[in-house]
């Protein structure tokens, strides 16, 4: 099994700080797997920022909604 981990953020601050938080978050997923022994050939990581909300960005909860990652499978 290969896992993409994708990483999101919600709507607070600038379009471009976001993308980039939310890939960090996903190395950072992906470095404690690599780490506790997954092979880093199956893993990537992918930032999407702010624009796969799971919530509308309108109450505290919806936007702790959208701070998150997500694994998905891939084939190689």
């Amino acid at each position: 099994l290969n896992i993409q981990i994708n990483g999101h953020t919600d709507d607070v601050g600038e379009d471009q700080a976001n993308l980039q938080l939310s890939e960090r978050r996903a190395f950072a997923v992906l470095e404690y797997l690599a780490n506790k022994g997954v092979a880093r050939t199956r893993l990537r990581a992918k930032g999407f920022g702010e624009t796969r909300p799971l919530a509308p960005n309108i109450t505290p909860e919806g936007k702790a909604l959208n701070r998150r990652t997500e694994f998905e499978p891939w084939k190689n």
